[in-house]
């Protein structure tokens, strides 16, 4: 089986660096993490939360890229050099959010209906980009319909974007209904530069029709499916390496040991999660109760038949209810 890479992308409020940094001590296999994006602003620059979450002190060992969302290439060019002083050698540009409000600034997925004002911001960018500065671009295929991605396509091959992370999906489609794999097809035969595939990769099975499927594609960029299933990036490796086959072989008394290293492990992360999140809002429970609740829309498929104790959770007014109840779960 050929190597892919695993990514994981970025999702605003919930992969910041408290998160990232509990992942990453507990679990293996994601090569790259995508941070949520920045937005500066021409007056007050990068906010100083958005700031906070990409500074190295907060995310030292995790290798990370920064995602840029603007629809101005001065504000990108002077994020990009202060990214660069903090020592990223990549930053990822954002043409894929489907926000309503993002798109209405022309921003994100927003931007792919204007060709001009993207070579324009292009031609700019890669004129003044610092350094030795790799700028990756995570894109929709349009933003009202998939056949604008031909000329998409083009724009892009024109200028040495580093990666492209293609998410198969236009603006209006957000995160619903089938993916276009012929548009994905129609950009593994066409794109000049390497490619990620992101899009309702859930399990490792989905990995692999991504790999059977478009062998060129080397990386996929994951979000759903590892806040879901943190297990599954290091499970794909394992897979790689031809180690799945044994855990098959397993006798009962292996599978037990086996499913009770698995909860302890999402134990440690969820108590590194809850310590992070109180040292990193310690004046504000509120937000720290919000964020741990936020997690179990997505972290509750790896506990099927908890619903009744998860609802509880979920209800929780205090931090101190919450972590009661939690500890029922593990």
């Amino acid at each position: 089986m050929e190597s892919m890479n695993i990514y994981f992308a970025p999702m605003e409020g919930i992969t910041g660096f408290v998160f990232r940094n509990a992942f990453h001590s507990v679990f293996g296999g994601v090569d790259k993490f995508y941070a949520p994006f920045v937005s500066p602003g021409p007056d007050i620059g990068i906010p100083k939360r958005q700031l906070r979450d990409i500074s190295p002190e907060n995310n030292r060992g995790i290798p990370l890229v920064p995602q840029i969302l603007t629809a101005r290439a001065y504000d990108f060019l002077k994020t990009a050099e202060l990214l660069y002083s903090f020592g990223y050698r990549e930053v990822n540009f954002n043409l894929g959010c489907p926000s309503g409000t993002v798109a209405a600034k022309g921003k994100g997925a927003g931007f792919l209906s204007d060709l001009d004002g993207l070579e324009a911001f292009f031609t700019e960018v890669f004129r003044e980009v610092p350094g030795d500065l790799k700028i990756s671009v995570k894109t929709r295929i349009g933003r009202y319909a998939p056949e604008e991605f031909t000329e998409l396509l083009k724009l892009y091959n024109s200028f040495p974007v580093s990666e492209l992370t293609v998410h198969p999906r236009i603006l209006k489609e957000f995160y619903r209904g089938a993916v276009h794999r012929d548009v994905y097809a129609f950009a593994e035969e066409h794109a000049a530069m390497p490619l990620v595939y992101n899009g309702d990769l859930l399990d490792t099975q989905d990995i692999k029709d991504i790999l059977r499927d478009f062998p060129a594609t080397k990386a996929v960029m994951i979000g759903r499916g590892l806040l879901q299933d943190p297990f599954l990036a290091e499970r794909w490796k394992a897979e790689e390496a031809g180690q799945a086959d044994a855990a098959g072989q397993w006798t009962e008394t292996e599978r037990q040991a086996d499913a009770g290293r698995r909860m302890e492990r999402l134990a440690a992360f969820h108590g590194a999660l809850v310590r992070g999140y109180l040292e990193a809002y310690p004046e504000n429970r509120n937000v720290v109760l919000a964020k741990l609740k936020e997690l179990w829309d997505y972290l509750g498929y790896s506990f099927p038949g908890t619903e009744k104790l998860r609802k509880k959770m979920k209800k929780s007014r205090t931090v101190e209810e919450y972590l009661a109840a939690s500890e029922m779960l593990f």
